[in-house]
């Protein structure tokens, strides 16, 4: 009798920990994932600014599972699933390939959400994976090397404005993050331009920063951020965003205009297509 076929479609905390539990299982499991790694997402804000390289925060899936001999790692881009067969349809490049099932277990985790504004994703990259933090982490910096030899100040105050969308976790940690590299890390290292200068604006629709957690967390966590300097545009929802700034609407109808070259989207998040093919 051949043994049972256990297919993981993913490799984040969920996947990862479904391949774990299965280690005694008397299965041959088959994990499909986009990426080679797994990614601890809650530090890809530091991956951004600086502080960890991506080699820090993404050790292989492999060299995680290296010692549990029932598990196969794939990198695969998956295609299709055919529920009715058990079969997952997945390419890797241009190689098309599908790999037959008893049990799946789909843990592609989510992706950014723009709230049906898809078009802002240019103007202000998400933060969901590697190359969404090195992205950003040049456009920071970038912004920065810009601002240096820019001779318009009107130019330079537009650079050395960051904008965060969505006053989650990840949009709290990265505005405190940019606003600590400017007031600290990057102090004294330009000679044209005064990086503790810079202005750090954190935008949500809530009336105070981490919503999901509370009145009580969300005014410690905003006075916390005033401390540091970063700025709140709360209750506030974002219309616009172009390669020169973001458009805002608050709750009391009045509109406004941020000049910002650098801005970085936190908020929403959608779930992976894969399952509306179950």
């Amino acid at each position: 009798m051949s043994r049972h076929r256990i297919v993981i479609i993913g490799s984040g905390f969920a996947g990862l920990t479904a391949a774990r539990r299965l280690k005694n299982a008397n299965a041959d499991i088959t994990i499909l994932a986009r990426t080679s790694h797994h990614l601890f997402q809650p530090l890809l804000y530091q991956v951004a600014t600086g502080i960890l390289s991506e080699g820090d925060i993404a050790p292989t899936t492999r060299e995680i599972l290296r010692s549990q001999r029932n598990v196969t790692v794939l990198q695969a881009l998956v295609e299709e699933i055919d529920v009715e067969a058990r079969v997952v349809k997945w390419r890797n490049h241009n190689k098309h390939e599908q790999t037959e099932y008893d049990t799946l277990i789909v843990a592609a985790g989510a992706g950014q959400s723009y709230f049906g504004n898809d078009h802002f994703a240019v103007f202000a990259p998400g933060m969901k994976t590697i190359d969404d933090a090195l992205e950003l982490r040049a456009r920071i910096f970038g912004a920065f090397e810009l601002a240096e030899i820019e001779t318009d100040p009107t130019a330079v105050d537009k650079l050395l404005t960051f904008v965060v969308v969505g006053a989650g976790p990840t949009g709290v940690e990265m505005a405190g993050q940019i606003r600590e590299l400017a007031s600290h890390t990057l102090k004294g290292e330009f000679r044209n331009i005064d990086p503790t200068k810079a202005r750090v604006i954190l935008v949500d629709g809530a009336e105070h920063p981490l919503p999901p957690f509370g009145e009580e967390l969300g005014i410690k966590t905003e006075e916390a951020l005033a401390k540091l300097g970063v700025e709140m545009k709360m209750n506030a929802f974002v219309t616009g965003v172009d390669s020169e700034g973001v458009t805002l609407k608050y709750k009391s109808g009045e509109e406004e205009r941020i000049e910002s070259v650098c801005k970085v989207w936190a908020a929403g998040v959608a779930a992976s297509p894969l399952g509306r093919a179950l």
